[in-house]
């Protein structure tokens, strides 16, 4: 058929024969919901990991920590160090004179000083507070009582809280001071009997039923029992430390026991290595074991010596926290008021206690300990002009 034909009896075209549109099946918003739902917890999922990841990588590791609480008490007393040293610089603008300048204004300073006391001599003997029988001033001292009087009375004193504030603080150091011996003697205790060593709870401490020629005594046994309540202490003394650091009201009761749980943990630790250099006994018996001569055992202990001291140094800053008013730190007598009541009382009170009911009455290791606490204490007493919080 030709063309012609075909246009002229064009084929008959079946509908049904072409293919049918396919509809779009519209999805439920309800889908849609939980589709973006998902794609929004992802990309916070994958921020959060990448935020973890820099996070980790920015966190020191332990070391890092353990050498900024070793190195921390030390940078704060060269920070008060520079501190002064910079507000003398601020004080001495001008150039200083030459020293025969300097030694003829101190002579010249002296004079004065020495008249005024001439004249100030002559007053009071003038004055009825003179006493001509004994011939001595009586005013100078009764002044100070004076003083100190109007300050205690000044102050925002309220019986019932301090009273409570002192029994609190006198318990929580007897509480933090037992645990950390117990964690001693317990370590003591458990490492023994994994050597078979017969062990037994007497004079509130851990003794064993052995001599010491005893084969059950070896160079690893020594080692382990005696070296693990040293552990166990260091252990708990960073992680109170930590909790402590990590408190966000310093003035709780959980930051005080956090904080006497690390002094007491610290104290324990280098005070036995100090006791034990004297006794023998504890780490000066490790020492022993360990073939340490005295001229390296000796600056440990002043080592130890000197920790305690910084430990306590930076405690300071940390029991001012617990002062209720701002009246008790701004100036000398109010701070150590407030650290008297809070401190030195407490720790009397608690160290009484334990030989009060004859806790270790005997051992006079654990008596140098007690002793170690005012080398601890010694740094309090200095004036703190800031408080932490």
């Amino acid at each position: 058929m030709n063309e012609e034909n075909k246009l002229a009896y064009p084929k008959k075209i079946d509908i049904n024969s072409f293919p049918k549109e396919k509809k779009r099946h519209r999805r439920k918003k309800r889908f849609r919901f939980f589709r973006n739902l998902r794609s929004d917890y992802d990309e916070w999922r994958q921020e959060r990991r990448t935020r973890k990841a820099k996070n980790h990588r920015n966190r020191p590791g332990f070391g890092d920590r353990l050498l900024i609480f070793l190195l921390g008490p030390i940078a704060d007393f060269i920070d008060d160090l520079r501190r002064e040293r910079e507000l003398r610089k601020t004080l001495k603008i001008d150039r200083r004179p030459n020293i025969f300048q300097r030694l003829y204004w101190m002579y010249l300073e002296n004079k004065e000083m020495k008249n005024e006391e001439k004249v100030l001599n002559r007053k009071i003997r003038k004055a009825m507070s003179f006493d001509f029988n004994e011939d001595r001033h009586v005013f100078s001292f009764k002044d100070e009582i004076n003083n100190i009087k109007s300050v205690w009375k000044n102050l925002p004193w309220k019986k019932s809280r301090e009273l409570e504030n002192m029994t609190i603080a006198s318990l929580t150091i007897l509480i933090t001071f037992v645990i950390n011996y117990m964690f001693i003697q317990g370590g003591k205790f458990l490492v023994a009997t994994l050597f078979g060593i017969p062990a037994v709870w007497r004079n509130m401490q851990t003794e064993f039923n052995i001599p010491d020629p005893s084969p059950l005594w070896t160079y690893g046994s020594v080692l382990s029992v005696y070296s693990v309540g040293p552990f166990l202490l260091f252990i708990t003394g960073m992680i109170s430390l930590r909790f402590h650091a990590l408190s966000k009201d310093k003035s709780s009761f959980a930051a005080l026991f956090h904080l006497w749980m690390y002094l007491n943990a610290f104290n324990l630790f280098f005070g036995t290595f100090i006791a034990g250099i004297f006794t023998d006994r504890g780490f000066g018996y490790l020492m022993g074991w360990l073939f340490i001569p005295r001229y390296i055992e000796v600056p440990l202990g002043l080592f130890s010596v000197f920790m305690i001291w910084m430990i306590g140094f930076s405690a300071g800053k940390k029991l001012i926290a617990f002062a209720p008013a701002r009246q008790f730190y701004t100036s000398v007598l109010p701070q150590f008021f407030i650290k008297s009541l809070y401190v030195y009382i407490p720790i009397s009170v608690s160290l009484g206690l334990l030989l009060l009911i004859g806790f270790n009455h005997r051992d006079f290791t654990i008596q140098l300990v007690y002793l170690t606490l005012l080398i601890m204490l010694t740094p309090t007493l200095r004036f703190i002009p800031e408080r932490m919080t």
